[in-house]
């Protein structure tokens, strides 16, 4: 137990230094115009961009880690959240990777394989930009409309295949929580609830439903909750 706590924290130590490093190399080449060409926006345009960026992702900085730090592990967290992509690329290549190796979110054994998955994300996905960096351009220019079309629902299409991966583990926590998070969908809308409160009480009820069927079930096995 004491082995795993020394090497938690020292993932914890090189995963915020790492993480610090990160922020302040995004900022290197912003403060290289500002000093060696005098080139910076007004402080009022700053914050008005740093305001929006607040407003529209503000939410998913607390949201999205909370929600995904069962899958990712410690340190394919702190992977994840430096390279990006978490909900979006790191996640499906996580589950695909623990669901080959057949090891389970949560679990020493699926920490390592996040971790796995998430590092060969990284490599590939660097090797992909730098190569489309160079020729995408030309490419995306002679792609059919269809196609291009299609770029529009990579996201919901790999969410909704997310999901089914894991809700086929769970079938009566997948489809009480697809059944309560359209139920809400629904009714947000017509009570005007923001998007963003929408999001968080959809989550909230999968945490509280799953919660309640595992109680259930321990009741029902005669275990302890």
């Amino acid at each position: 137990m004491n082995d795993k706590l020394d090497f938690n924290a020292r993932l914890i130590r090189i995963g915020t230094v790492t993480l610090i490093a990160g922020i302040i190399a995004n900022f290197v080449p912003v403060l290289y115009l500002w000093l060696a060409h005098g080139a910076i926006p007004p402080i009022q345009d700053i914050l008005k961009i740093w305001t929006v960026a607040l407003v529209t992702f503000g939410v998913s900085w607390v949201v999205q880690p909370l929600t995904f730090f069962s899958m990712l592990g410690l340190s394919g967290s702190y992977i994840g959240w430096l390279a990006g992509s978490v909900a979006d690329l790191r996640c499906p290549a996580v589950t695909m990777a623990q669901k080959v190796t057949g090891y389970e979110p949560g679990t020493p054994e699926g920490d390592v394989i996040s971790t796995i998955g998430i590092t060969g994300t990284v490599f590939v996905s660097l090797t992909m930009m730098a190569v489309f960096t160079v020729i995408g351009a030309n490419i995306i220019n002679i792609l059919p409309v269809f196609i291009k079309k299609s770029f529009a629902v990579i996201l919901p299409a790999v969410f909704g295949a997310v999901y089914v991966e894991l809700a086929s583990k769970h079938l009566k926590l997948g489809a009480a929580t697809i059944v309560t998070g359209l139920v809400m969908a629904f009714l947000a809308p017509q009570l005007g609830v923001p998007g963003w409160v929408l999001n968080i009480a959809i989550i909230g009820a999968g945490i509280l439903i799953a919660r309640i069927l595992y109680k259930s079930e321990a009741k029902g096995s005669g275990t302890n909750a």
